[in-house]
């Protein structure tokens, strides 16, 4: 199933997979059509791309595209959702990647934000099936219809609180995250609530309201800090 990607460069093509770890050395020398894989830092390249690219996969958002490229391309995939020589397929129009052999497992992550710019992180339970004692913010499996759908009801059930509490203040770019053969599309929300006043039910031992940049000194589950990132707001929170 192709996985929802940011698109940079229009066009559609198939390759085995070249993580680029060097700078100046993009190709793998392998003298095959690949789809190579590069942090967003090195985009737009200052020189032309490999004969050997047929298609470029971005870890990272580029501020804009390259006015002239000759391959599809897209971004937003973080590097660990790739494995080297795996066969992909990169769909630069629509802005879709497709991983033959994985599944597809969409999830959304809420993380509410308080009005002195503090955001509430939750401890797993130890009942929970996965990431036990991690940190993670309101999260669930997309069974609704939608996902925005779904995170009013997993807000609802994990903390007790209802629409009348929660103004919507942003929705991110869909976060990959890869285990083995199943591929998590995190959809991101960010809440600002008008209370601090929560239920918590199984799920969660307990709940702390912290500065976001906690997030990267606590064991979470994969892919907060960039779940984080996704949503988070231009200006910075009180301390």
């Amino acid at each position: 199933m192709p996985l929802p990607v940011v698109p940079v460069a229009p066009g559609w093509a198939s390759g085995p997979v070249h993580l680029v770890d060097d700078p100046i050395r993009w190709s793998s020398g392998e003298g095959r059509p690949e789809v190579i894989g590069f942090p967003v830092l090195w985009w737009p390249p200052t020189d032309p791309l490999p004969r050997s690219a047929c298609a470029v996969v971005l870890h990272g958002l580029p501020d804009s595209p390259a006015s002239e490229v000759r391959v599809p391309v897209v971004g937003g995939v973080d590097r660990d959702v790739l494995r080297e020589g795996e066969v992909v397929e990169v769909n630069g129009s629509k802005g879709t990647l497709t991983i033959p052999g994985t599944t597809e497992v969409p999830v959304v992550t809420a993380l509410l934000e308080r009005d002195d710019g503090r955001i509430l992180l939750l401890e797993r339970s130890a009942r929970v099936g996965s990431f036990a004692g991690r940190w993670s913010g309101v999260s669930g499996y997309l069974e609704d219809p939608t996902p925005v759908d779904q995170v009013y009801r997993e807000i609802r059930e994990e903390l007790g609180l209802g629409p009348e509490s929660l103004h919507l203040e942003g929705e991110g770019a869909p976060v990959l995250s890869r285990d083995g053969n199943h591929v998590f599309v995190v959809h991101p929300f960010r809440f600002r609530t008008t209370t601090t006043e929560i239920r918590l039910d199984w799920e969660n031992a307990r709940a702390e309201w912290v500065a976001p940049e906690e997030i990267r000194r606590r064991p979470t589950v994969p892919k907060l800090d960039r779940v984080w990132e996704a949503v988070r707001p231009s200006r910075r929170p009180k301390d």
